[in-house]
């Protein structure tokens, strides 16, 4: 009798052992919904806050342009000579009255006459010294 018992005990407490682990909740609660959603559109979840990185300073502005001087062929084209070296006409546009059309490497257009400098530091138009 007492080994039918311990069987019978041990028997019992072998299928406690033996049951499946519970699986819990089967749909999300609406907070874990939120950050699930959050993390497959790309966004941060809203709790974590993360520090954004602090934007690139800008470049340095470059050196000043000096329009050395311009020569315009009879057949049109011409070549203006921006701090001693020739450039051709695809970038730079020659004026009727002497004065060239100038494009900048950001964009920016600058209007000048042989002997003027250009400071891109400043932004202004100068005499270039002798």
């Amino acid at each position: 009798m007492k080994r039918a018992w311990l069987l019978l005990c041990c028997a019992v407490a072998g299928l406690a052992q033996a049951q499946p682990p519970q699986l819990g909740r089967l749909f999300s609660s609406p907070e874990e919904r939120s950050q699930l959603d959050a993390v497959r559109s790309g966004t941060p979840p809203a709790s974590t806050t993360q520090a954004l990185p602090a934007p690139p300073p800008p470049p340095p502005p470059g050196p000043p342009v000096e329009l050395n001087g311009l020569v315009q062929r009879s057949s049109g084209r011409s070549t203006a000579w921006l701090n001693q070296a020739p450039q051709q006409e695809p970038h730079n546009q020659l004026m009727h009255d002497g004065q060239l059309t100038l494009r900048l490497n950001n964009g920016q257009v600058v209007v000048l006459k042989p002997g003027q400098q250009y400071d891109p530091a400043s932004g202004t138009v100068m005499e270039a010294r002798p």
